[in-house]
């Protein structure tokens, strides 16, 4: 093993590479440590680098020199990034390996990829591969993955999915952007990504569902890099001039959101730099220059324990040799308040150790022996203790918003026997003894209501809707009783022309986090793809320019999305929209997708949350379509309605969970603040499981009398339970500080938390 000294780099923030008006925020605030970590071969260069079961590995290539026809890769392997030793070194007879990476797949690989450089080039010249191991130490037999003769540069994982460009190694200079959900098995989603000059090493990001690509291009008039922006489903792209030549381009997203790179610069001397990525004005801002120069750059970066590792290779002392750099980084603090906090997306983890992020199944209960009538586009909205189901009625409709549809109401006090009130109110086929409360083109459609939590909303207004199609616009309904309706105007509320529209359930509500309405509507996304667009109001009249959110995948069609917020913690928002594949004949599920405020669609989970099943029913046109609302049926359970009517369970917070197995597991959350003097989360261990809490400041040193072995276990299932420590000191003196919470926990789930005042 070797143990390489540090280097200590003091940044002066008033040094020339930082802008003036940025550099009390821009630059490092603390010293920046460098590591030399590896120099034994002759030529070592084009490094990556990534956290991997609680170990350091970083890979580059060793050769004769930087083009020598021998080049191997070298996995390197380290606990705390000073003392390092080869793990593995992996040769070809038949090819110079060149530029390895590596990443963790999905299902918790360590994959390392590269290209090879043909020492035969009658068929093709160059052809990426593939390896793959549990323990960065064994690998596989090699995997040829992409197109020969395109070079697959740098992939990034995306809810699921591999992203990655390739580019042309031959006369057409070109570049392809591909994706997998394996890593072994590409497809080209898009064949000419860009085309002009000579476009070739990437490096892609994802901010919710936009895509940043950092591109180096060579042989064009200016050699400028270029960045890339895109939103999902990455079909269509716009590029931004970055006005300075780059190489070895690698981007990493801060978890404050800024976008920072490591690239090679070509000004003044050739070195080695992070630079600022402004997305929106399409800049590239350097504001630290690496010990480098000469032959230098290819960097891996990797987050870690609030700092921001850099692994690359560089001369500037004779040799090439391979450098570690460490540079601290601030992590936002959430302010969570005394909200319940679930754990549905990466909103307040920062670590996951043998830990998982788990999607739930919801339970099928026995069918209903008074069920409501069947729901087709169905809205359930707990009201007190009354449970209101408004669904539609098609009567044989052949078309969207025909005269023969209307809307029907039935009511429940627990949520599963319902009754169809006898209501008077429309006359329909000669009689009014019936629970039709809308009959009235094109509204029955897609009626869909709400209760309006706004604040002083007035009596009569008590209930709100969006009903239409396209030609009619969306119209704003109100009611008192959520029974007897009228139109807020005779106008529509909300229009839109840009593509097909509204041809599906369109959601409002009142978003209590914005202070404003927010309706959730159906378009066709680049008149393709049946997608979701966002529109907001102060007033239910007037509305904004609706904006497209994109959350589609390739190849999926959203029929609906059933945005709402979450009964028990309002500032997250829930959708259940059902998921189309054309392919795939008339067969749907649905998935579970989650949103902030305005912020983008989150799909932490990518699978089915509710199948088909074994019910031949479910696998027909329209048959999963879930009504509108998660609701609770009892003090530990709620519940989903999905068509054919049928009622579906989980436990209360229970749509996704930190999960651990039989082996310990740990969860560390993000900088927090939190009003309250006690901790209750939900959570379900084994009998032989347990979970454990440790509250830390917010550089993670364990709080005094918080400590890991301060607290007693937690064993067994509870929707709420307090989180004790052994002396039972106060919370509340730490409310309003920035800690962590380290987590510990075995054969468990870990659902949500809150803080609260003390309830005894």
């Amino acid at each position: 093993m070797l143990k390489w000294q540090e280097i200590i780099v003091l940044v002066c923030c008033a040094s020339s590479v930082v802008r003036a008006e940025d550099a009390a925020a821009d630059g490092p605030d603390q010293p920046i440590t460098v590591v030399k970590i590896w120099d034994q071969a002759s030529h070592q260069a084009f490094t990556d680098l990534v956290r991997f079961q609680g170990r350091w590995f970083c890979v580059f290539r060793e050769g004769k020199d930087h083009l020598s026809a021998d080049g191997a890769l070298r996995v390197i392997t380290s606990t705390d990034g000073v003392t390092w030793e080869s793990a593995a070194l992996i040769t070809s007879t038949d090819s110079d390996l060149r530029d390895p990476k590596m990443t963790v797949t999905p299902d918790g690989q360590l994959m390392l990829y590269a290209a090879e450089a043909l020492h035969d080039r009658s068929r093709h010249s160059h052809q990426s591969v593939a390896w793959f191991s549990r323990d960065g130490r064994v690998w596989s037999e090699k995997h040829l993955i992409g197109d020969p003769d395109f070079w697959l540069w740098r992939i990034t994982w995306h809810h699921g999915v591999a992203y990655g460009v390739s580019y042309a190694c031959g006369p057409d200079k070109s570049i392809r952007l591909h994706v997998s959900k394996d890593g072994k098995n590409f497809e080209t989603l898009v064949e000419r990504l860009f085309d002009e000059g000579y476009p070739n090493e990437t490096s892609i990001v994802f901010d919710g569902d936009t895509a940043y690509c950092l591109l180096r291009r060579d042989g064009a008039a200016n050699n400028s890099g270029l960045l890339g922006v895109s939103n999902a489903p990455f079909t269509q792209w716009e590029w931004k001039t970055l006005g300075t030549l780059i190489g070895g381009p690698h981007m990493i997203r801060l978890p404050d959101g800024r976008l920072v790179a490591a690239v090679r610069l070509y000004d003044k001397a050739v070195r080695t730099s992070l630079c600022w990525i402004d997305p929106e004005a399409g800049k590239l801002t350097e504001f630290l220059t690496l010990p480098s120069g000469g032959d230098t750059s290819y960097a891996g970066l990797a987050l870690h324990q609030d700092h921001l590792w850099i692994s690359y290779y560089s001369s500037h002392e004779g040799k090439t040799s391979i450098y570690l750099a460490k540079m601290p980084i601030k992590n936002p603090v959430r302010d969570i308040g005394s909200r319940r906090e679930l754990f549905i997306d990466h909103y307040l983890i920062e670590r996951l150790d043998n830990a998982t992020l788990k999607l739930h199944e919801p339970h099928p209960t026995p069918p209903m022996t008074e069920p409501a009538d069947p729901l087709e586009y169905g809205t359930v909205i707990k009201d007190g203790d009354l449970f209101r189901l408004y669904t539609r009625d098609s009567r044989g409709a052949k078309s969207d918003g025909d005269s023969s549809e209307v809307t029907r109401y039935c009511e429940s006090k627990d949520g599963i026997h319902w009754t169809k009130p006898k209501l008077g109110l429309v006359e329909i086929d000669g009689s009014r003894d019936n629970n039709v409360i809308l009959h009235e083109a094109p509204f029955c459609h897609n009626f869909s209501p709400f209760l309006d939590q706004r604040p002083g909303t007035p009596a009569d207004q008590r209930f709100k809707a969006l009903a239409g199609t396209m030609p009619s616009g969306l119209f704003a309904f109100v009611s008192a009783d959520g029974v007897r309706w009228r139109k807020l105007r005779d106008q529509p509320v909300i229009t839109y022309t840009k593509e097909y529209a509204f041809d599906s359930q369109n959601v409002s509500f009142w978003s209590e986090t914005e202070g404003c309405y927010v309706c959730y509507f159906r378009h066709f996304l680049d008149n393709q793809w049946r997608s979701v667009c966002r529109t907001t109001s102060d007033d239910f009249i007037t509305w904004s320019e609706p904006v497209p959110m994109r959350p589609n995948f390739p190849g999926e069609h959203l029929y609906t999305t059933q945005t709402h917020p979450y009964f028990n913690a309002p500032h997250i928002l829930i959708a259940l929209p059902t998921r189309f594949h054309p392919s795939r004949g008339e067969s749907t599920d649905i998935l579970f997708m989650t949103a902030r405020g305005d912020a983008p669609y989150d799909r932490t989970f990518r699978e089915a949350f509710l199948r088909p099943g074994l019910d031949p029913a479910r696998w027909g046109n329209r048959s999963n379509y879930a009504a509108l609302n998660v609701v609770p049926t009892g003090p530990t359970e709620m519940s989903i309605y999905v068509t054919p009517f049928r009622r579906f369970t989980l436990r209360t917070d229970g749509f996704a969970s930190v999960h651990a197995g039989a082996d310990p597991a740990e969860m560390v959350t993000r900088p927090l603040r939190f009003s309250g003097s006690e901790l209750i989360v939900n959570y379900s261990t084994s009998a032989g499981g347990g979970l454990r809490v440790e509250i830390q400041d917010e550089s993670g040193r364990p709080q005094p009398g918080f400590q890991l072995e301060d607290c007693i276990e937690l064993v067994g299932d509870s929707i709420e339970q307090v989180v004790r420590w052994r002396t039972n000191p106060d919370l509340s003196r730490l409310a309003g500080q920035p800690v962590r919470l380290r987590f510990v926990l075995q054969d468990g789930d870990l659902y949500a938390i809150q803080f609260q005042n003390n309830q005894r």
